[in-house]
Order: structure tokens, then C-alpha cells, then sequence
């Protein structure tokens, strides 16, 4: 079947018929539910995507380094300590400091500093912050999402007398800095199972062990869990992975807090502000409209904007941050426009389909704070990884995104000689290069991409089930819910309609830029959404025969629900 977008191929996913019916049998489920159970589980436990318990957690003493920071931190506590807390400046970076402050005043801390990373200085620390915390007489530092690969920094807080201990979820180098303890779940020889916890999951580890040590299990119960959950999803950690669910448990129970109303105070306010639910808040939501918010601090404006939000429990002083988070968000946004105009005509310059494997794009005066989402914007259009290059006088930063078929931190490490500094994961790297090395990356990472990506293909989706007219109603919608929280590891299910006949289809939004569909099937009507499909309507007429690829979606308007179509693709129907 041809795709109308022609941005994938797609494939019906073909589960163990056996299986299904088992866990029909077991479930009392519908078939359309222990089939996706079935695609999910394979030979793994069920209980994996079905149960979000908390005392399901892996304990923080399995963590490397755990007993040695407890210890540390204790001692810091007691002695009433200067300690200061230093965090990377994205989401994951400020939900973990936001979280560790609050923890350590509630344990007695009295003198705590954060420090939230400026973006033009790059992740992580630096000699700069080094001497800096020296020379202000703090006894301790704790990172928060970054710090494994800071050996010099480290070493020269070391030699100044002042103590670290290291939280971080990044691969770690092979030489680790000379910290009091490194608790990272990626170090060699961490007696942890693999694991894919955000930074702000190893931080909360800390949290929980702190609170062990101290004899006040109890008094943590399901405190900072949203925090926890924001931090997790806007990283984009796998929420399964392989026998694992940390992640997903993690996030289940902070959009239960927040459900029954508690949680932050600011992220409380962003909430009512943005005119979200609680009650029906979704990962898709935190991803999409509420992490960009916060990060729109870092990105075009002030980062400790973002962390005050998260920290304060003034509800005035909430409303004020959220509207100057706001502010900053339209000042982005205009930003990111500008910038992916630009970056498209470059690319129309420079880039050779047939030729090149990877999009390496720089120029001058481009905001470092957007790079990374103009670079993403650019990989769901080309489906190649792409690299935005933000060039200065001294500072260069650049900023990658990728897909799945490309590690681009792995691809950075083979032309490491070229940066200043690099990092990041799979799927998404940032460094800093001298200006006269663009060229040689230029060349070097695109021989690389040629030969890696010599066979590359249009992404192939996964669609799970087809679904006919008459099984499609808000009793499904509810019973997928049993497989929640969605995102990275445990994908929202996706499914095909087949032959359906449109009656209507327009452009909505406030810039026209989503599609809205009117569908007959099996005498049933049935609604869709586009979002950011509006460029469709030229292969559309009333009575074309489609076979939609959709996720169900619930619409609740003015009291009433309903189940709407959330289109991923429009098929032709042979």
C-alpha cells in the first residue's frame, strides 16, 4: 500500500497466535489487547507492561558508589556543611537538582547552592565552576546529571580540598574522575543490572538511599515522583528495556501524584496554565508541550528561571515564573523558525541525496539554544542524522540528532581528535570544535555516514493490529490504557483501518497547519486528526478510498468523550 506522507513503509506486526490466545485466556481481555500484549511481552514477563509497582524498584544500594556518597553526604549533613549542587541545564538536569535540593532541606541541609549549567558554556563542568566553588568555600559538590567525563574539574576541586560525588547516567569514559563516588549505572563494574534510569532516576536513587540511611523510609512515600516522571520523559530513557521497567514504574506513579493533586507547586501552576488535566495527563503531553517550556529557559533565556519554578512554594511567585517561562517559549519559538528556514536553504545548497549519508550544516550567528531542535526538525524531514554547527569568534558548538540505524555518539568518538569536548547518547550529541576542524568533521563524519548508512531504506513502522469500524469505541481506548505509560521502549499502539471512505477533509488549527478527516466505515462515521498533515489536502477527494494508520486517541469536549482517529499516515487503498 503507498503511503500518501511517503515517509515510511509500513508492516503488520504478526504475533504468536498460541500466546494470544493464552493471554486472552488468562486476562479475560479482548483479542485486540492480548495481541498487543503479546508484541510487547514476546518471551518476556507480562507483568512488565501491566504493573507499575513502586516496591517493584531495583534498590539503590545495587548502584556502585551508593554507600560512599550516603556516607558522604551524611557526614555533610551533620556537620552542617556548605554543599553545592551543580546540574546540567535540560529537563533531566533540573528536575534532578530541583529534587536533591529539596531532598537534602528536607534531611537538614542549611547551606545548599544550585548552580544549573549556562548552555553557552556547554554540559557539565569546567574549570571556570571549579575554581569558582573553591574559592566560595564549599566543602562538597554533588552533580546531577552530568559530571563522568569532568576529570580535570574534578582533580583541581580535589587538589582545592573540596569533596565530589557524581550522579550521571552519560557513558562513562575510560578515565573516571577522582570523585569521593561515581553512582552511574553505565561505569564498569557496577553491580546494578543494565540500566537505562534518566539522570534524574539515579539521583532519585540517591534520594531513597539517603532517606534509608537516615531512618525515614517512610516519610519519603511517593514524594518527588513528579519530579522523577518529568525528567524521565522529556529524556527520552526507554521505559522498558530488555526484563526491565524501571523507567515506566517510575513514570506511572508520578502522573498518579499528580492526579490526586500533588506534587510541585510550580508544575502544579505550569499545568493549570497550559489548561492541562492532571487527571488525564499524558507522556505525550510532558514531551510535547510541557518539556519545552521549561527548556525554553535554557535555550533563549535564563535555565534558573526553570529550577525556581520547580523549587518554590509561593503560588504568586509560581504563576510570575510560569509566565516568564512563556515568554521565553514564543521568544524560541520564533527563534527555531527562523533558524530551520535558514537550515533548509543551506541544505538545498549543500546537501546531495544521492550522495551524502549525514547533513552537517553551520553558520554564522545561529542561537546554540536551538541547533538541536532545528537539527531534529531536519531528520523527520530527510530521515539522515543531521548536525547544526553554531559558529563564533571562540566558542563553536554543535548539536546532532539521529536515527535509529546511526549511534551518533559512537560516530563522534571515531573523529574525537577534532572536538574540544563531546557527549550525549545514541540518538542525540552535542560538542564544541574549533572552527578551522569544521571542514575536516565535515569530511571525516561524512565518509563514516556513507559506508554505515550505505543501504539505508525509508523507516519501516510497526502497525500493530487492524482494526475494524465496529471495534473501534472508548471501551478499547480504556483497555489500552492498561498498558500505560507509553513512549520510548513501550510505544502507543498503532493500528490500520481498512477501506475507508472520506466524506470530508479540511485544514484546521490556528495556522492551518493540522488535518481533520470525516470518515465512513462499516456504516459507521468516524473522526481523525492530523497533526501537521494540513499538506495532504491536495491528494484528498470526497470519496477516496483510504486505509488510515492511526492511534487512538479520547476527545472529550464539553462533557462528552469520544474516540478519535490520531492519524500517523494515510494509506491508499488497493
Amino acid at each position: 500500500m503507498e503511503s500518501l506522507t511517503g515517509q515510511k513503509r509500513w508492516q503488520l506486526a504478526r504475533p504468536a497466535p498460541a500466546q494470544v490466545e493464552r493471554l486472552r485466556s488468562q486476562l479475560g481481555c479482548s483479542p485486540t489487547f492480548a495481541c498487543l500484549l503479546a508484541l510487547r511481552a514476546a518471551d518476556r514477563d507480562p507483568d512488565l507492561f501491566l504493573h507499575n509497582d513502586l516496591g517493584s524498584l531495583g534498590s539503590p544500594w545495587q548502584l556502585k558508589g551508593m554507600a560512599e556518597a550516603t556516607q558522604r553526604i551524611v557526614q555533610a549533613l551533620q556537620a552542617g556543611e556548605r554543599i553545592f549542587i551543580h546540574g546540567d541545564f535540560d529537563v533531566d538536569g533540573l528536575t534532578s537538582s530541583a529534587m536533591l535540593y529539596r531532598a537534602l532541606r528536607a534531611l537538614g541541609g542549611r547551606t545548599i547552592k544550585v548552580e544549573i549549567e549556562d548552555r553557552r558554556r556547554g554540559h557539565g563542568l569546567n574549570q571556570v565552576i571549579a575554581e569558582r566553588i573553591a574559592a566560595e568555600g564549599f566543602q562538597l559538590l554533588i552533580t546531577t546529571d552530568c559530571g563522568s567525563s569532568d576529570v580535570k574539574p574534578i582533580r583541581r576541586l580535589q587538589q582545592a580540598g573540596v569533596e565530589v560525588i557524581v550522579t550521571d547516567h552519560h557513558r562513562t569514559p575510560e578515565v573516571l574522575p577522582a570523585a569521593v563516588a561515581l553512582i552511574n549505572p553505565q561505569q564498569p563494574g557496577c553491580s546494578s543490572p543494565p540500566s537505562r534510569l534518566a539522570g534524574v532516576g539515579v539521583a532519585y536513587q540517591l534520594v531513597r538511599a539517603l532517606y534509608e540511611r537516615l531512618g525515614r523510609t517512610a516519610e519519603l512515600g511517593e514524594r518527588y515522583l513528579d519530579l522523577v516522571m518529568f525528567g524521565t520523559v522529556a529524556d527520552l530513557v526507554p521505559l522498558v528495556q530488555e526484563s526491565q521497567a524501571e523507567n515506566k514504574i517510575l513514570v506511572a506513579n508520578g502522573l498518579r501524584l499528580l492526579a490526586r493533586g500533588e506534587g510541585s507547586l510550580g508544575l502544579r501552576v505550569l499545568l493549570k496554565v497550559l489548561r492541562l488535566d492532571p487527571t488525564r495527563l499524558s507522556t505525550a503531553d510532558l514531551g510535547y508541550i510541557v518539556a519545552p517550556k521549561l527548556n525554553a529557559a535554557n535555550r533563549v533565556g535564563d535555565p534558573r528561571v526553570a529550577f525556581l519554578l520547580l523549587t518554590t512554594e509561593d503560588p504568586a511567585r509560581a504563576e510570575y515564573l510560569t509566565e516568564v517561562l512563556l515568554d521565553y517559549n514564543a521568544d524560541r519559538r520564533l527563534a527555531q523558525e527562523n533558524l530551520r528556514d535558514q537550515a533548509l536553504a543551506l541544505a538545498g545548497q549543500e546537501f546531495d541525496r544521492q550522495r551524502d549519508r549525514i547533513i552537517i550544516l553551520s553558520g554564522q550567528g545561529w542561537n546554540p539554544g536551538v541547533i538541536g531542535l532545528v537539527a531534529s526538525a531536519l531528520v523527520d524531514r530527510f530521515y539522515l542524522p543531521t548536525i547544526l554547527i553554531a559558529q563564533g569568534e571562540k566558542i563553536v558548538r554543535g548539536s546532532g540528532r539521529s536515527i535509529r540505524e546511526f549511534n551518533l555518539v559512537a560516530a563522534l568518538s571515531r573523529v574525537q581528535h577534532l572536538f574540544q569536548r563531546y557527549g550525549g547518547h545514541q540518538m542525540a550529541a552535542g560538542f564544541s570544535i574549533a572552527n578551522e576542524n569544521i571542514p575536516a568533521l565535515k569530511e571525516e563524519l561524512g565518509a563514516y555516514a556513507r559506508r554505515e548508512l550505505a543501504d539505508l531504506e525509508a523507516p519501516t513502522g510497526r502497525i500493530d493490529a487492524v482494526l475494524q469500524a465496529d471495534e473501534i469505541n472508548l471501551e478499547l481506548y480504556e483497555e489500552l490504557q492498561r498498558l500505560a505509560p507509553f513512549g520510548v521502549g513501550n510505544p502507543e499502539p498503532r493500528f490500520l483501518l481498512p477501506q475507508a471512505q472520506l466524506i470530508e477533509a479540511h485544514a484546521v488549527g490556528a495556522d492551518g497547519r493540522h488535518l481533520k478527516l470525516q470518515l465512513a466505515a462499516a456504516q459507521r462515521h468516524l473522526e481523525a486528526i492530523g497533526f501537521n498533515m494540513a499538506e495532504l489536502l491536495p491528494q484528498l477527494g470526497s470519496g477516496q478510498l483510504l486505509n488510515p494508520v492511526f492511534k487512538l486517541s479520547r476527545n472529550d469536549w464539553r462533557g462528552h468523550a469520544r474516540v478519535e482517529l490520531e492519524l500517523e499516515d494515510l494509506l491508499a487503498a488497493d
